[in-house]
This record gives structure tokens, sequence and C-alpha cells, in this order.
């Protein structure tokens, strides 16, 4: 807003001073006119506003001339009001600037109580998994995914550090009939050595891996991106974490450790409502396939996914990656779709068969 004042006013007085150059000009013309061939002292010296203005009774100047040099006059006046006017506001746009830096920004919208529904799965559609998100405090969250009902379906829930947005206990597990977790693996993080320790036989067990944990903040890939939905990002520019996996696959180590994820902006989009982001970096690199990343879409106020499209897949079977948003329930009706989504999966179904 300054810069296009200050630009304005340079044009106006451009414009002025090309207005009193040409009103000189022609009250020279016009003294010619009156004097004929008289000596004069000079351009420098003729009175524009005597030979714009005022008439002798035998004026043998042309009359055109007195009223084109009084639109030169005018004109240049104006541009010296409007330009003197406008150095007003430059103060007050200057103090408006430094207020708005001043005051901090207004906190994210608190997402306690929403569920958010999505579908997960490749980039044609195939192997489609719907995936429940539910807040259930500003550092917590449960996540459900599930194929079709009355079969296996995995339970993670996840709780963070406030102050670095970090997880600091993971616990996987899957949906049992009574609408609970059952849990199956836990994933500790400790700040201080920047660990991931990761049991399967009870929060106090014994360490079954352990691995250096990817750069701060830390996310973990196959979470689908739960994170957003705590801490967005809630600001269009750029931004960086740390991506690891969970890949249950043969006998193979449980976690994955990826890397950096870089994560530009791109652009806003819909009113400003929905922010576009490129992923690349290490955790996306492959040494075959080259760039794995792809195009992140979030909500602009509220931080959550929107759409991701990304090459790299976050399960065993996929190919590569594709999030969609179907529906975001706030509270307090959201804690009533989280919990009827759990219940409708196992209800109606045959009875489990007892174990020998």
């Amino acid at each position: 807003m300054a810069v296009a004042l200050l630009v304005t006013m340079g044009l106006l007085g451009i414009a002025g001073i090309v207005m009193w150059i040409l009103a000189i000009r022609l009250s020279y013309r016009i003294e010619q006119q009156r004097d004929g061939d008289k000596p004069r002292p000079g351009l420098v010296m003729t009175n524009m506003f005597r030979s714009a203005f005022y008439a002798p009774p035998d004026d043998k100047a042309d009359p055109r001339l007195r009223r084109q040099a009084q639109v030169y006059i005018y004109a240049a006046l104006g541009c010296m009001i409007v330009m003197a006017a406008s150095s007003f506001a430059l103060p007050v746009i200057a103090t408006q600037k430094a207020t708005a830096a001043t005051q901090p920004a207004a906190p994210p919208p608190d997402p306690t109580g929403t569920t958010l529904a999505y579908i997960r799965s490749n980039q044609d559609s195939t192997l489609p998994e719907f995936i429940y998100m539910h807040v259930v405090s500003p550092t917590e969250i449960h996540v459900v995914k599930m194929v079709k009902p009355c079969t296996d379906a995995a339970y993670v829930t996840a709780v963070f550090d406030s102050a670095t947005r970090e997880a600091t206990r993971l616990i996987g597990g899957r949906l049992n009939r009574d609408g609970g977790q059952t849990p199956q693996a836990w994933l500790t993080f400790l700040p201080e050595t920047r660990r991931l320790d990761v049991r399967f036989n009870g929060p106090d067990g014994k360490i079954a891996e352990a691995y250096d944990a990817p750069p701060a903040p830390w996310r973990m890939y196959d979470f689908d991106l739960a994170e957003f939905a705590l801490f967005g990002p809630h600001e269009p520019k750029d931004f960086s974490f740390g991506f690891a996996m969970a890949w249950p696959e043969d006998a193979a180590p449980t976690l994955r450790i990826l890397g950096r994820v870089y994560a530009k902006f791109l652009y806003s989009s819909d009113k400003a409502t929905r922010n576009h982001f490129r992923f690349s970096g290490p955790a996306f690199t492959d040494p075959v396939a080259g760039d794995r990343g792809g195009e992140l879409i979030t909500d602009a106020k509220l931080g959550h996914v929107i759409e991701a499209r990304f090459g790299r897949p976050n399960h065993p079977t996929y190919a590569n990656f594709m999030l969609k948003l179907i529906a975001v329930t706030p509270a307090p009706e959201g804690e009533t779709v989280w919990r009827k989504a759990l219940t409708d999966h196992w209800a109606n179904c045959p009875a489990e068969k007892p174990s020998r």
C-alpha cells in the first residue's frame, strides 16, 4: 500500500512539473503576442498567472492560449494538492503496519472434538480404505482405518508434546468389537536423546527396536497425516519436518526412518481458503524412481488435510498414496460421528470364533 502510494505521488509530481512547464511556455507566447517585438528578459521571467488570468482592454493575445494556460495551471496545482494530501496518509499507513506487526496472530481454533473422515487409496482409486480421525484434545488424536464392515481394522492413538508438537507416544492396535482399542505395539519418543523405542509386549516391556528419530518435528507417514488436524500449517509459507513410517512386512524391522520433508508453499485457492504445498526431500527420494513427492492441499484456517497425492506409498501393497477428505464434523457432533463409526463397524457381524 505504501509503495503504491509513493509511486502514485511520484507520477503526480512528474505530471505537475510537466503542466507547470507547459504553462510557462504558453505564458511566454501570450506575452509575445501582447508586446510584439518588445525585448523580454527571458523565459523564466514570465508571469504566467498574469498572462493566463489577466486580460487588458486591448488584449492582442489569443484567448484560446489564455484558456489553455489556465488548464495547465489548474492541472499543475491539482497535482500538487493531491500530493500534499497523500503525504499525510504515509505516516498513518506506517503506523497501521507497525501496529499489525506487534499484534500477535490469532490462535487457530481448538479442534478438540472434531472428527475428520477420509478415503485413502492409490492415486487410481484402487484399494480404498476409510480413515477416521478424532481429535481427543489439543495434544491427542485417535485414528481408525477400515476397509469394510466386519473385517480387521487398525486403531492407532497418539499423544503429543504441546510445546514441540512432536508425538511422545503412539500405540498401534486393532479396533475391537466393543469399539475400543486392542493394543499391539508401543512407540515411545525420548526427546532428550531423540530416540524412538518400539515395544510389542506392553508399554514397559523389552525394547524390540530402537532408532534415531527423524528431524524435528517428526511425524509418522502411516498415521495418514493426522498430525495436521492438530498443528496445521496455519500460514501460507514453507515448512519442513521429519518422517518415520511403520512397515510391517516380512521379517524386516517394523519402523523405517525416511528423513526430512520439505513443504514448499505454492499458492492459495478458493478465495484463500485452501493452501497448496509441494512435498519433496529425502523422505520422498527413491534411489530408483527418483522424486516420489507430490502435492498437499490444506484447510487454510484449520490446517487439516483436504487432499494429498504422493508417489511414495505409506502401507504395504499400495503403489502410491492419495488421501481425500470426505467430511469434517466439529464438536459436539464430532464425538457422535466418531463413536458411531467405531460401533457400526462390528454391528450385526457374525460372532467371533472362539480361540482353541
